[in-house]
Order: C-alpha cells, then structure tokens, then sequence
C-alpha cells in the first residue's frame, strides 16, 4: 500500500491558511469586542430613515430604483459601521508629563501618542481635554494611517501657582461618511502643583535669631562656617581651601577642616492671609507678592542651611515646623502653592497661635500689608515668649490703595520706636524673577557652527 507523504509547499499552505484565520479570528474579536470606555454613537439619523423607507418602497412597489438605492445606500451604512467598530478597538492614546515639578514660568510639557493598530485609517482624531491648567489647551486635530501612530509635544507656559489637574480627556474619530462617531474615555487624571517662583538677588537679610543653650551646635556642617571643629578625611567634593595642611604632612593624608554649624535660631515665616487688608489681584496684588517674598526666603533658608518653617492661617491653616533639607523647601513650596488669602482670621490672632508653637530664640519673619497698630501688641507677644520679630510692611499706597486713612506708612515708625524690626517693601524692591530663573522644566540647545547641537541649560539648572 503506498501512502503519499504532504510536500513541504502543500505543509507551508496550510500552516499560512491556519495563521491567517487565526489572525482573522483575533481581528473580528477585537472589532465585535470593543473597549468599554469606547462608544459608538450614530451621529445622522438620515441615512437610516431612508434605508427603511426605501425598504418599504421596495416591498410595496417593487422597481429597480428602489432596489438599487436600498442596495447602495445599505452597503455604505455597513461600511461606515465596520469602519468605526474597527477604529473602536484599533484606536488607543496616551499622555505623560515629562515633568513632575514646574514652578510660575516653567513650561509645562506633555507628550502624546495616538496609535491605530485597525486596518482602516483614522482620517480625523480629535482630542478633548478637560485639564485645569490655566492657559494650557491640549485639544487637537490629528489624522492617523492604519497600522501607524502619531507622537507630538504640547507645551505652555506656566503663569499661576496652585493646585491643578491633567485630565480627565477623551479622543474621538469616525467614519470618513460622518455617519458614526467614536469616541474614547480616559478618566485617569495627574495632579499638577505649580510652585511660586523664587528671587534670588532679594535684598532682604534672613534675621539671625538665638541658638538656645551653647553658642557652639553639636551637629557638624558639611558647609563652610566661622566655627571649625577639627578634621576629617579628605572626599572629592572638598575645596581645596578646606584642606588642613598639618594635619595632613603629619599623618601623609588629605586631611580637611570640620565645622560646626552657626549658633543662628529657627525661622518662622507667617503671611498674613486675612482677606479683609489685600489689595489688588494676580501678580500685581499683596497676596502674590507675600508668597514670593517667602519662597525667595525659604530658599535662601535652606541654601544657608538654616532651619525654617511656614505659618499660614488662611481658611485651611498650615503650620510646617522648622527643618533643613530638600524636602523642607518643597513642603514649604507646596504649601504657598495652595494658600489663598481668603481667611478671616486676624493677624494678631495668628501671632499669638505663633508665639505658642515657636521655640524660643527662634526668629519670625511677618509679611503683612495691614495698617492696624494692633500688630504692635502681637510683636510684644512675641518678645515675652523668646522670639525675634521681623516684620515686612508690603506699602499699601504702593499696591494701589487709594484710601489715604487706610496706609501703612506711619505704622513702620511705631514699629521702630517700639524696638521691633520693620521695613516697608514696595513692588519694585521686590522685582520679577529672571527669565532665566524660571525656566527650570525644559532644555535649551544651541547649535553650533558644524551642525552639532548642544546642550547650554538643563532641566532643573
């Protein structure tokens, strides 16, 4: 008996038949299987109302008119139909924020993917966005070949600190008939905190406040101070300045000096956030400048290595002890970020919650624009539990006020008489950050002569 083997060809037809059903099987699956966060909506009733009238025609009074617009005009309602059932399981989009931080300046960046993996093109893919970034709009038109995707940037500039969100977004397509409608839902949204911006040339002096107990701190700094302590082993971050030369010829080390840290006391900064003494709105009122004079200083703080901490009594207090460190000074960013002077608490009455927090020697910074003397009792309040008081009087005639029984101006000299610290700030001693110091979320590149891109300023810098 003879039995006759498959031939190689007749095997590979039947491994490519069994394949390509099996990959037919998946499509119509996905198709007939669409997202659940996907809809298809009719969007023109019409063509529908006429294939059941012309099916009616047909029927009662047969004629090949009728047949031939029923034929054709049923044909391009399926097509558009399968059309958009395959965009609804072909199409999927995505976002991420380069970024996690940003501060008022920075340009916010957002990268955004559309794929299409139908065997139908996208002729038209519209994104919806319902992000709470002011000025920032990522809504689009985009148009997408099957088997493709499409990547694009969107970016604005950052102009009001607070707390945001990106998303909830959606994106929509359809048939190239406009007859159906897909549309996809992303309700995943990102929480954005825009931080303050930051002077750095502020020519206000940080108070320098009392140590308790010995001048001399145990905790040894990894910065330079007037209290060397002894040496330690020399590292690579070391100055050359630092190195103890003594030392090092006697035992043939590098040997560098330790110091100790500055007997200079805590820092308190407190905003005024009563509603009823704020003048003016957005970057030209108190508020915004109140929150820009404290980020200024809470930097500076943390640069100098000196403990701070942030007093806010709006209609959500917050109270951030005094700490050093990188963490510090982005809850203190985040906090400023949030603040709103919308409280109705007074500021004497912040003063003394103050003075039973702080610790004494500490010092405290108060950024108000109040022109009630009553601040001078919360100053002695201060001074009976320890605390050193500063004040910043932001000029009220400076910020727009117009009524001349309402100023601040004789305030600063009993403030003075009474041995306090007091200094009267205006808009322009304030200023506006660079531009070359708000621009901490992107690069920048410059091109050289032979074509070479190179990088001149990092995220960050």
């Amino acid at each position: 008996m003879l039995i006759r083997l498959p031939t190689l060809g007749a095997l590979w037809q039947n491994v490519y038949m069994v394949a390509w059903w099996t990959y037919r099987s998946n499509q119509l699956s996905r198709i007939f299987t669409p997202n659940p966060n996907t809809q298809i909506r009719l969007r023109l009733r019409l063509p529908v109302l006429l294939v059941g009238l012309l099916l009616i025609l047909a029927l009662l009074t047969p004629d090949r008119l009728w047949t031939t617009l029923l034929v054709g005009l049923s044909g391009l309602l399926l097509l558009a139909y399968f059309w958009a059932r395959s965009l609804a399981s072909g199409l999927s989009a995505s976002r991420q924020l380069r970024f996690s931080w940003v501060a008022v300046g920075d340009r916010l960046q957002e990268e955004f993917v559309i794929m299409n993996q139908s065997a139908f093109p996208a002729l038209w893919v519209e994104i919806k966005d319902e992000s709470t970034v002011p000025g920032y709009n990522a809504a689009i038109v985009q148009s997408i070949s099957a088997h493709d995707l499409v990547r694009w940037r969107q970016a604005a500039v950052c102009r009001q600190r607070g707390h945001f969100h990106l998303g909830p977004w959606s994106i929509h397509s359809g048939d190239p008939f406009g007859l159906f409608e897909v549309s996809h839902q992303y309700e995943d949204t990102e929480e954005i905190i825009i931080h303050p911006p930051v002077i750095s040339q502020l020519a206000i002096p940080l108070p320098p406040g009392q140590s308790e107990g010995s001048p001399r701190t145990v905790a040894q700094s990894w910065q330079a101070t007037i209290n060397a302590a002894g040496v330690r082993d020399y590292t690579a971050m070391d100055p050359f300045h630092w190195i103890h030369w003594k030392t090092t010829a006697r035992r043939d080390e590098l040997f560098v000096r330790q110091f100790d840290r500055d007997a200079a006391g805590d820092i308190w900064l407190l905003i005024d956030c009563d509603r009823d003494v704020q003048i003016g709105t957005g970057p030209e009122g108190t508020e915004e400048n109140a929150v820009l004079l404290a980020a200024s200083l809470a930097t500076r703080a943390n640069t100098e290595n000196r403990p701070v901490g942030l007093a806010v009594y709006d209609q959500n207090p917050m109270v951030i002890p005094p700490a050093q460190g990188q963490s510090q000074q982005w809850a203190i960013f985040r906090a400023l970020a949030l603040m709103a002077a919308n409280g109705r608490n007074p500021l004497v009455r912040a003063i003394d919650d103050l003075a039973e927090i702080a610790r004494r020697g500490s010092a405290a910074v108060i950024i108000t624009p109040t022109s009630s003397p009553d601040l001078i009792r919360g100053l002695v309040m201060l001074e009976r539990h320890g605390i050193e008081s500063h004040v910043l009087l932001l000029d009220r005639a400076s910020f727009g006020a117009t009524d001349t029984t309402n100023q601040n101006t004789g305030l600063q000299q009993a403030i003075i008489a009474a041995g306090f610290h007091c200094q009267v700030i205006q808009p322009e001693a304030i200023g506006r950050p660079k531009p070359s110091e708000e621009r901490h979320g992107f690069w920048e590149f410059r091109v050289t002569g032979t074509g070479k891109a190179i990088a001149v300023r990092r995220p960050g810098d």
